[in-house]
């Protein structure tokens, strides 16, 4: 399912997506993804509300990873190279919970980033995807606990066997992905009566939806690398000569909303 295109049905396989979307193929295989759970919210959505660095991925209501935003440019490109199609999402709840398991997005198609093939830069958006009522990773069952308890920090590739079971867990919980999405909404509204934008470190009053993805396409041959990280945590916009402050590199410029126009501030020294 892909959230917002009204074509699909809920928890249904999205048609082909067309051009610039290549078709992915299922080779088994999956990763773990950890992703930050921001402390305001009902469910446990991406922390929206992260000072400085407002998170966009995993991005529920487009059903993508990587199309709006920088996150785990390594776990996306293996996806893409190994056919590796399905992600697992976890994240830590206040509260004393520790660690949950959230659902799934199964990846159906990629397309190149902003960021270009340079950078390795591969957008994924999913075919199938079911977030679920948060199930604590020590309360799972063997062998499934072992993997997502296991201390790492971001991303964890995991086999055939993990990916099957893990599915099919999750398929039997009721699917809560509709919940998930009002959640991010709210989470937006709140942002947004707060600081005038739902994502102030991206200068953006509304959140996201298909009709914003034409924008982070990569539209240039000539894309140089850049860093994913800025040691001052300060960003040169090439295009308007901006100079703005975020926790992890933008696609798009805040100020010209330029895309693939950011550099560290150090490396222009």
């Amino acid at each position: 399912m892909l959230m917002e295109d009204p074509k699909t049905d809920q928890n249904t396989a999205q048609p082909s997506l067309g051009a610039p979307w290549h078709p992915l193929m299922d080779a088994g295989r999956g990763y773990l993804a950890v992703y930050f759970c921001d402390p305001l919210a009902r469910w446990p959505v991406r922390e929206i509300t992260r000072p400085r660095d407002n998170k966009s991925d995993p991005n529920i209501e487009t059903g993508t990873f990587g199309l709006f935003s920088t996150c785990e440019p390594g776990m996306r490109n293996r996806i893409v190279q190994d056919n590796a199609s399905t992600i697992f999402f976890l994240t830590t709840r206040k509260g004393g919970q520790g660690r949950v398991l959230t659902g799934y997005y199964h990846i159906g198609w990629w397309t190149h980033g902003t960021q270009g093939v340079v950078n390795r830069d591969f957008a994924l958006a999913a075919d199938a995807i079911r977030l679920i009522d948060p199930i604590a990773a020590v309360e799972l069952p063997e062998p499934l606990a072992t993997p997502c308890t296991s201390p790492f920090r971001t991303v964890k590739p995991i086999g055939e066997d993990i990916v099957r079971a893990l599915r099919e867990l999750c398929d039997r919980h009721p699917d809560r992905t509709n919940e998930y999405v009002d959640e991010v909404r709210r989470i937006e509204r709140f942002a947004r009566a707060r600081s005038g934008f739902s994502y102030p470190s991206w200068g953006r009053r509304q959140g996201f939806s298909w009709d914003d993805a034409a924008d982070f396409y990569q539209h240039g041959d000539e894309v140089r690398k850049v860093p994913n990280s800025s040691r001052t945590k300060k960003w040169h916009c090439s295009n308007c000569d901006y100079v703005i402050t975020s926790g992890a590199l933008l696609k798009q410029c805040p100020l010209c909303n330029k895309t693939a126009s950011l550099t560290p501030l150090e490396a222009q020294k």
